[in-house]
């Protein structure tokens, strides 16, 4: 269907069979979305687009290897990984084209199918008012007396039979557009949840590296001098003897509750985003080299204040933060290093602090 061709002369194409067929196939996806989203998120599995398709065809139960897989999968990790998912996606999808090609080919799909039903439409609405105004001039003139009656009973008859054609057309193509447009916001759905799904870090929930990435350049490209950036750069202190010592698990709940703390601190009005293992970062708008260090104080207090535990002990975390502001022109690097430098200092004092590095 990435190209549909509908014109007058295939508007009998358009029987009520068809449209029962869309009709049915929208209710059977509908249906297994009810179904597949909150199995998904019930067992915390990864929405990520691999589990939808890996899931979807669970469900469908036709592949009874994959059925196997997935079952054993489930049964025998605490958590479905990401790696499982990759895995098996691999094993029984090895020939499936890149996600980002496909997320590509949908899109291009919806506009196929956008464009394509305008122009038809736009034809048939066109084809009709022609047809109609035709008549129009006949009833004009027999009006006048300057044809003959019986030639314009012949041209009457005519006329409304391409008119009623034209108008058959136009109530097919419309109908065949509602079903339609229900197809094009499913896709449309499907392909925002994969590009956001595509800029969020899986394991914070922060918005990722990717993402960071597209934001400082889309505000910078409009930088107003009036409303200053700055940004503050986190690294969890020690972190590599916090993996050593308590292992990857506790390690892994440390990132998660501190990315909770920095998402609570940043809020709806600044970027708060994954930039690293256990780096992360804060892009603050309209905020001054003050209010900015008070965030970010704010923030190691916080992580510092909060009681992390594994079996009855307490893990000490603490965070070390560096700040700068942004210079207009700059390079991402480059505002990222002057961050970075604050950071390193921040730690070579001892660290759980703050310290900034503005530009000369």
């Amino acid at each position: 269907m990435d190209q549909i061709q509908l014109t007058k002369s295939a508007s009998t194409q358009l029987t009520e069979a068809d449209l029962a067929k869309f009709n049915e196939l929208m209710e059977a996806s509908f249906e297994m979305a009810k179904k597949l989203l909150p199995f998904l998120v019930k067992r915390r599995i990864p929405l990520i687009p691999e589990n939808y398709r890996l899931f979807y065809d669970y469900f469908l139960a036709i592949d009874t290897d994959l059925v196997r897989e997935l079952n054993t999968a489930l049964s025998s990790e605490d958590v479905f990984s990401v790696n499982t998912s990759r895995r098996l996606y691999k094993l029984f999808y090895h020939q499936e084209p890149d996600q980002a090609e496909s997320i590509l080919k949908m899109g291009e799909r919806i506009g196929t199918i956008s464009r394509n039903l305008e122009d038809n439409l736009g034809q048939s609405l066109n084809s009709t008012g022609h047809f109609q105004q035709i008549l129009s001039d006949s009833v004009n003139l027999m009006k006048k007396g300057e044809v003959d009656a019986g030639e314009i009973k012949i041209l009457l008859g005519g006329l409304l039979d391409e008119t009623n054609s034209a108008l058959s057309t136009q109530t097919a193509l419309s109908n065949y557009i509602e079903t339609t447009s229900c197809i094009i916001a499913s896709l449309t759905a499907e392909l925002k949840d994969k590009t956001m799904q595509a800029n969020i870090d899986e394991m914070t929930q922060l918005y990722n590296r990717r993402y960071w990435l597209l934001r400082f350049e889309e505000l910078t490209a409009n930088y107003d001098s009036s409303s200053p950036l700055s940004l503050i750069i986190f690294d969890l202190d020690r972190f590599k003897s916090i993996n050593d010592t308590w292992g990857h698990p506790v390690g892994d709940k440390v990132i998660i509750v501190c990315a909770r703390i920095i998402r609570a601190f940043a809020g709806d009005m600044h970027l708060a985003c994954r930039y690293g293992g256990e780096e992360f970062v804060i892009l603050c708008s309209a905020l001054g080299v003050e209010k900015t260090r008070e965030l970010a104080e704010g923030v190691r207090k916080k992580v510092e204040e909060t009681k992390i535990t594994y079996r009855g002990q307490v893990v000490p975390v603490t965070v070390s933060a560096g700040i700068t502001l942004y210079v207009p022109g700059e390079s991402e690097r480059d505002f990222i290093d002057r961050a970075d430098k604050a950071l390193y200092q921040a730690k070579s004092q001892g660290r759980n602090q703050v310290v900034d590095c503005l530009p000369e």
